[in-house]
């Protein structure tokens, strides 16, 4: 049996999945250095570690098909094994993570909607106590 020749444009294409992973982790970051983000710091690590391990699932398939030559079967079929037993567990964890991410934003603009409707309220309030116009201003009525 021959053994089959990885393509280029399949090593081209975990590169460039590994380089979006790596500008992905670079926009957070910069992100959160200017306060561009609303995440807290916790978040902040949480969604780093996320982009970690994107990155290195990215690699390991990269590695498994590129870098390493394995001596026989054994050791590829365990290190496909470990490797697709990491890549679960990644995926796992993202899809968490994105579930946390999603409740924690609703409940986010939940807050933001009532502050602003308790600020609209206290504007309206404002409004309803300054006293009405004069009868005699010169003005037409609407309608």
């Amino acid at each position: 049996m021959t053994e089959t020749q990885a393509s280029l444009s399949g090593a081209l294409l975990l590169l460039v999945m590994i380089a979006g992973g790596l500008t992905g982790l670079m926009w957070e970051v910069f992100a959160f250095v200017r306060k561009r983000t609303i995440v807290s710091s916790s978040r902040f690590v949480w969604r780093i570690v996320s982009w970690v391990l994107i990155i290195a699932v990215f690699f390991g398939m990269f590695a498994g098909f590129y870098l390493l030559r394995f001596p026989d079967r054994r050791a590829a079929a365990t290190y496909w094994a470990f490797f697709l037993a990491f890549a679960f567990v990644t995926v796992a964890f993202l899809f968490i993570m994105a579930i946390h991410d999603w409740r924690w934003l609703m409940s986010e603009q939940v807050k933001r909607k009532v502050a602003l409707y308790h600020q609209l309220g206290e504007e309206l309030k404002r409004l309803a106590e300054q006293k009405p116009p004069p009868e005699g201003d010169d003005r037409e009525p609407r309608g």
